[in-house]
């Protein structure tokens, strides 16, 4: 038999966490016992409980992700369309073409040059990123930009895919690419010649998937628990060469405001923008480290973000 919200509040209170009074009760039912109260009990993994005595944590937790989600929303989303668009010039100038069959044969030929189990695995994904757009165009409903041409028994033009591509497709479409076609990205992006960019920004793209549909989907983002699989070491190494943050590793939150700005300064978001973005993060961090204990707050950010955000902001001033 499921609990009431009465004998949820009395299982917390019997639990070793305070919480009575009808501002409370109604803050419990507002984020709910399972995705709030369950959600935010443990930092990382469930085996780390946070050692929470009280309903207020709990909700100063939950408001701590809200206002980080609210912040990072809207610059993910640039991000996002940013890339799609220095991709989207990059393989129509390579294929010589505006449509996906086109460019399918001439650009998205990143497999080729990939020999044994490389080149069969590359060939794979191909396959499996053909599907997934033709499931895109065939199995689309509604009269959006894909239906317009489908149904006109037109050829779809990459850019209407692109439209309705979420950010693990186009990481997988970026992947594909011929590397004289990703270099071109990148070069536009002014990324480093050394440390093998056309690889690293794929990884970048696939580790804001995971953190963009944490946004989307109102997961819990303050811990990165949302992260699907281990980034790429290199990818830290770049940016330390770029930034100058050095423990960049991504266990910490931080980290990805990091990502962030060195992505926005790549795409000449401005420098006031940027600055914005390190003050907003900033302020929420010491707002919530004066409402939670230290012994909650510092399982969620370390104690290393305020040296990485200076950093941060000397690397905004400078570049």
């Amino acid at each position: 038999m499921p609990k009431s919200l009465n004998s949820l509040m009395k299982h917390l209170r019997d639990n070793g966490v305070a919480i009575g009074g009808s501002s409370q009760k109604r803050k419990l039912k507002n984020i709910g016992y399972y995705h709030g109260y369950k959600g935010y009990r443990f930092a990382g993994k469930a085996a780390n409980r946070l050692p929470i005595t009280s309903f207020a944590q709990v909700a100063a937790l939950y408001d701590f992700d809200t206002q980080l989600k609210t912040l990072f929303y809207p610059r993910v989303m640039e991000i996002e369309t940013a890339l799609k668009n220095y991709t989207l010039e990059a393989v129509v100038q390579d294929a010589g073409s505006a449509y996906f069959e086109d460019i399918w044969r001439k650009s998205l030929t990143g497999y080729r040059a990939k020999t044994g189990k490389a080149y069969r695995k590359a060939w794979e994904e191909r396959q499996r990123l053909r599907q997934e757009i033709d499931g895109m165009i065939y199995g689309h409903r509604g009269r959006d930009v894909i239906g317009h041409f489908r149904d006109a028994d037109k050829d779809v033009p990459v850019w209407a895919i692109f439209e309705v591509m979420t950010l693990g497709n186009f990481g997988a479409f970026y992947r594909c690419l011929d590397t004289r076609v990703k270099s071109k990205v990148v070069a536009d992006l002014s990324m480093p010649a050394n440390i093998d960019s056309e690889r690293r920004l794929a990884e970048m793209i696939f580790a804001l998937k995971d953190f963009r549909n944490a946004i989307a989907h109102n997961a819990v983002v303050l811990d990165v628990r949302f992260q699907t699989g281990a980034i790429n070491t290199a990818v830290s190494r770049l940016l330390k060469q770029e930034t100058g943050v050095s423990g960049v590793d991504f266990a910490d939150i931080t980290d990805y405001v990091v990502l962030l700005v060195y992505l926005l300064r790549r795409m000449g978001f401005s420098k006031t923008e940027c600055r914005q973005l390190v003050a907003g993060y900033d302020a929420v961090i010491e707002r919530y480290r004066a409402e939670l204990p230290f012994n909650v707050y510092s399982k969620i950010i370390r104690t290393t973000a305020r040296g990485k955000l200076t950093t941060l902001r000397q690397f905004v001033s400078n570049g």
